[in-house]
């Protein structure tokens, strides 16, 4: 029979970093050091309450990260993990199974534990927030790291160098801005750093002004796909190649690839969706469901007299989804430019005008569509996810659905997915300690709240099962995610929708054939592309 356990204190070991109040000593024998120091852990009132769910070789767990309970390393080389030190006459000195990369030895101390695991990589410090402490029976703790899953443990060694960087500023943007910053200050006070976050409602303009008049730059920036080709033409951010985005869509991984190199890392994303008004459809759209069925409720509506469909038709944002259901190949031609001549963009904007013709269609920009689906007048509109938190606060009535389906070609209109996400600037005074937020950013936990919160999509994949349960609307979005296409960070892409912005006011306005426009619009975007 084993020894019982030393009472403990829950306390990780870390070069002066100071965190919250120290565990009693009823809470359970773990104690986690760093390079032989102790530092306390939240009390244990808070500490499960920063606990999040997990799954685990197929299992559900709760814990947090290792990372979340240390602060910005620098480096790391060695993770030791041991049993609980027993004592009384049952103890035996080496009790304990040697494990891992460098198995295990006795330490000398009480009990003479031998090691459980020990990983002796040097690239520990990017990885410790894949390493996770796990919530056990009876007041034990579990961990699990790189395929092992160790019960019982009792204590952690950690041997590293901590980042010895300034406070980041982090530039947020968007919505759930609120949201986000309650994450960085949550990480702050758990990792003892003290971030600034900043809101700022146009980072593209003012970085790139702040960079140009030689001011202080932010070191953490949230950005869309299509700032990079600007961003990198006036080398604002540094590449994040050696960060491990494995975990994350491969989507939003895509989204921010340019020449060959990821420069920022997914956080959300929004996905176009179809809104309608409960009350002025027939029937809830299927997941299947078709552009002919979406025609059908749309000329019952016309009967009642509502509108029965509006969007900014005027923007190729919009009318993309609809040429990759009619057939366009995809985005960008083999040469990355984005050209408008093809057949699927001839056909979708055919119908987008038989529609309008036949007054099923209303072509309004955002703010009227809004506001005219908003008193009820309208039935279906096409705006993105990032509109549902807003519905719902102003009440709203209102469903959403998922892009149909071209009977024609049998391929779905393609909805945009809009992902933003981090990126470290290329003057950042803090860039590990940047890289090390951006981790946290991306991590299970943090994905989980922070999309739940604001009906976005997490752009990591550990989080996206966990989230099922926790948004109403996942079934739609699921599906949005499934079929869409990612918002273009190519220069071509700029270049095309500021040509057919112009070119679809004329088609709209009469002024010019489908063929026509569509020929124009190719020879400047070739003009263009060439120059």
């Amino acid at each position: 029979m084993r020894g019982r356990y030393v009472p403990l204190w829950l306390s990780i070991s870390l070069c002066s970093l100071s965190l919250a109040s120290a565990i009693p000593p009823a809470v359970g024998a773990l104690e986690l050091r760093l390079n032989g120091k102790s530092l306390v852990l939240p009390s244990e009132k808070e500490f499960p309450s920063l606990l999040y769910s997990l799954t685990v070789d197929g299992r559900a767990e709760r814990g947090i990260a290792l990372s979340e309970l240390t602060p910005p390393l620098a480096d790391a080389w060695r993770l030791e993990v041991r049993r609980p030190q027993v004592r009384g006459p049952e103890a035996v000195a080496g009790s304990g199974t040697g494990s891992g990369s460098a198995g295990g030895q006795a330490d000398g101390q009480p009990g003479g534990q031998a090691a459980q695991a020990v990983w002796d990589t040097d690239d520990l410090a990017e990885r410790l927030d894949r390493c996770y402490l796990l919530e056990g029976r009876d007041g034990a703790w579990n961990l699990a790291f790189d395929g092992k899953a160790l019960r019982g443990i009792g204590s952690i060694e950690l041997l590293g160098s901590r980042a010895d960087e300034r406070a980041p500023e982090v530039w947020v943007s968007w919505e759930g801005t609120g949201e986000l910053k309650k994450e960085v200050e949550r990480w702050s006070r758990l990792v003892g750093v003290k971030a600034k976050t900043v809101d700022v409602p146009d980072i593209r303009s003012k970085l790139l002004s702040v960079q140009r008049g030689g001011g202080r730059m932010p070191d953490l920036v949230m950005v869309q796909s299509d700032y990079l080709p600007s961003f990198i033409a006036a080398s604002s951010l540094q590449p994040l190649d050696g960060m491990d985005a494995s975990r994350l869509s491969g989507k939003g991984r895509d989204a921010f690839t340019a020449s060959g190199r990821i420069w920022a890392l997914p956080f959300y994303f929004d996905a176009q969706l179809v809104f309608y008004n409960p009350a002025l459809l027939s029937r809830r759209p299927a997941r299947t469901w078709t552009l002919d069925d979406m025609e059908a409720e749309a000329r019952l509506v016309a009967g009642s007299g509502r509108t029965p469909m509006a969007w900014n038709a005027y923007s190729a944002y919009w009318l993309l989804p609809f040429a990759l259901g009619f057939g366009k190949a995809g985005i960008e031609d083999s040469d990355g430019a984005v050209r408008p001549d093809d057949a699927g963009t001839g056909k979708a904007l055919s119908w987008l005008l038989r529609m309008r013709d036949e007054k099923l269609l209303a072509v309004l920009e955002r703010d009227a569509m809004m506001g005219r689906f908003a008193s009820g007048e309208t039935a279906m509109i096409l705006t993105a996810s990032y509109s549902i938190p807003e519905f719902e606060r102003l009440g709203i009535p209102f469903g959403i659905a998922a892009y149909p389906t071209v009977p024609e070609t049998g391929s779905p209109v393609a909805p945009f997915l809009d992902f933003k996400g981090f990126a470290v600037t290329r003057a950042s005074r803090s860039p590990i300690t940047a890289r090390r937020l951006a981790a946290h950013l991306t991590g299970s936990g943090v994905q989980q709240r922070f999309t739940a919160a604001v009906s976005k999509l997490p752009a990591n994949s550990d989080a996206w099962e966990l989230v099922r349960s926790a948004n109403r609307y996942f079934p739609e979005l699921e599906r949005s995610a499934e079929i869409g296409v990612v918002v273009p960070s190519s220069e071509s892409w700029s270049t095309y929708k500021n040509i057919m912005w112009k070119m679809l006011r004329f088609v709209f306005a009469g002024s010019m054939g489908v063929d026509e426009a569509l020929a124009e619009a190719r020879r400047l975007v070739d003009a263009n592309f060439k120059n």
